[in-house]
Parts: C-alpha cells; structure tokens; sequence
C-alpha cells in the first residue's frame, strides 16, 4: 500500500512543479519594441481623455517608427457580443492614420501642432516599408462586449516570448496563454485594459492567446509580440 501511495503523492508534486513552471512569467527586461508599443497606447489614451493633439501625434509618430510588421496570427476565433455594444463616445482604433485625424481635430488650428502632424505622417510612409520577417507584429482589432477573441499565435522554443494589450479605457480586458495542450502559460488579469506577458516557450509551436472583454461594451484594442 505505500508505493503506490508514494507513487501518487510524487506524481503530483510533480503535477504541481511542472503548473508553477509553466505559469512563472520570464524575469527578462521588457523589448525596446514591446515598450514602445505600451507607451504610444498610454500615450493615445491621455489625448483622448484629455483632447490633447501633442499626445496624439506623440502615440503616432511611436507607432509610425517603431519596427513592427502586421501582426499575423496562425487562427482567429472572434467570441459572440455579451450585453449592449453601444458607447456614449465612439473611439477609433489607435493606429497613425487614426490619431493624427484625430489630433489635427483638436489642434483647432495651432499651425505648430498641424505642421508636427505633417511631419509625423510623412515619417509614417516613409517607414511603411521597414519591418523583421517573422519578427515584432502588431494588429487592432475589437473585442465585444462580454467576449472572447482567440489567436493561435506561434513562438520559437527557448526565445523570451512577450505580448502586450492596450485597450481604449473603456473596460477591464484580461489576457491569458495556453500551450497547445490546454495548459495555462501565463496570464495578466487585473481591473485594467492594459496587460503585458511574458515567458519562454520549451518547444516550437502555437499558444493560444485569449483577449477577454469583462465590461458591458466592445473595446478597441492594440495587440503586440515581439
């Protein structure tokens, strides 16, 4: 009766070691690209909130330069709308075309802030061409209200694997990562919208990255990898 006994009790040590290991986030410094992203959304939220075209054109001339391709996802699973959609304010997604519109709006004709506003989109076309095959992406995309959306997302095996979310402010976005087997990598699930993970993959393949929308209304978001 007690190597059997023993037999259980070691296999779920080891259970529980392997779940603390998988979850353990990466203690590698964040990507220069992965911050830049976290900043210009940071950014694009003080504009809006605030009607500030500085911090507007600041958010697109990040995204404009930073060195980042689309974004693409081996699988998209968008999840059905919980609740209403409907918001008192509507928000564009935070991309550059978006953002200096938006910023050319509230400069109410300042020609300094208009002329930056040039520039910055003149910097964007221009940078259109850069990108890292198979490196950082990022995309926007919409969550529903009360919903799921699912990417299947590959990584490369002993390579630090980052994602960060940015959502609109609008509600608590969570944000979590499986393997390919159903077992939870990692997760960032606080009463914000924004979430930052990180860890590194012990074999070449797809994770599952879910985009959780816990409010009453959609969310615009930013999503990024290195």
């Amino acid at each position: 009766m007690k190597k059997p006994l023993i037999l259980l009790l070691f296999t779920c040590m080891v259970g529980i070691s392997f779940a603390q290991e998988t979850k353990e986030e990466s203690k590698q410094p964040v990507s220069k690209e992965i911050a830049a992203i976290r900043i210009a959304n940071n950014l694009a939220k003080y504009g809006y909130e605030n009607y500030s075209a500085l911090a507007l054109i600041e958010a697109a001339q990040i995204f404009a330069t930073t060195p980042t391709q689309p974004l693409k996802t081996e699988s998209i699973e968008k999840g059905e709308p919980v609740g209403k959609e409907e918001k008192k304010t509507e928000k564009a997604e935070f991309t550059p075309t978006n953002l200096l519109a938006d910023a050319r709006k509230f400069a109410d004709g300042d020609a300094t802030l208009l002329a930056l506003a040039e520039q910055v989109e003149k910097t964007g076309k221009e940078a259109t061409t850069r990108g890292r095959v198979g490196g950082p992406g990022i995309m926007t995309a919409k969550v529903s209200a009360g919903g799921t959306d699912t990417y299947a997302i590959k990584f490369w095996a002993n390579e630090l694997a980052e994602i960060a979310l940015s959502g609109d402010g609008d509600t608590d976005l969570d944000l979590y990562v499986y393997d390919e087997n159903g077992n939870l990598i990692t997760s960032d699930a606080d009463y914000s919208d924004d979430c930052y993970v990180s860890w590194v993959p012990k074999w070449t393949g797809s994770f599952i990255v879910k985009v959780v929308n816990r409010g009453r209304v959609y969310n615009n978001y930013v999503i990024g990898t290195n």
